[in-house]
């Protein structure tokens, strides 16, 4: 035991010095990392704010852009309401489907008759390059426009309220149109349950 103890009063420095800078590097490390992730994460979040801000300015021009909250049994949907004043100019949901590759977001604004003012594409980056990526492309979400509830998908032409899907990327094309679709059905409910209340349009 002496001989233990005679040893590690011999030898601390050489024993004690790395695992102290061991525990120090234990510490620092996770605690920089944490320091850099909360600085990160607060940067995308900015980031990605100001984009939906852009991309909704891009769909509907107006004075303000007011994010409300639609409950329904099942979930709470946040959407907006764009006005110029009092007056209503439309309202934007933006809502993601399951794609070929993964989750397709995409975000509608909605005339305050319950048909499509403009659609925008905000992610299909899991779809496939040359495909599923081809649904960002205009003369894909354009269709859309003026479509009201129910809009249908078809190969070929569309007439009325149907829409052509994108070559070769039918799973993708069927998740823009789903997330369309389920844009239309939460304003429909808006705007009913407004006029219910209040006998006007949702404001």
């Amino acid at each position: 035991m002496a001989d233990i103890l005679k040893f590690f009063k011999n030898n601390r420095d050489d024993i004690f010095k790395p695992v102290i800078v061991l525990l120090v590097i234990c510490i620092v490390i996770p605690l920089a990392l944490a320091v850099t992730n909360k600085i990160t994460a607060a940067r995308i979040a900015e980031l990605d704010e100001k984009n939906e801000t852009e991309a909704m300015k891009r769909l509907i021009s107006a004075e303000t852009y007011e994010k409300k909250e639609l409950k329904t049994d099942d979930e709470t949907v946040v959407y907006t309401v764009a006005s110029d004043g009092t007056e209503v100019r439309g309202y934007i949901f933006t809502v993601s489907a399951k794609g070929y590759g993964g989750d397709v977001s995409v975000m509608t604004a909605v005339n305050p008759d319950g048909s499509v003012k403009a659609v925008e594409i905000l992610d299909v980056s899991n779809e496939t390059p040359g495909l599923g990526q081809n649904a960002a492309k205009e003369s894909f979400y354009s269709q859309f426009s003026s479509k009201t509830a129910n809009i249908e998908l078809v190969k070929g032409t569309a007439t009325e309220n149907q829409v052509n899907a994108v070559t070769g990327a039918t799973i993708t094309s069927k998740a823009v149109t789903k997330a369309v679709n389920e844009a239309l059905g939460y304003c429909d409910t808006v705007i009913n349950d407004t006029i219910r209340l209040y006998g006007k349009e949702a404001q």
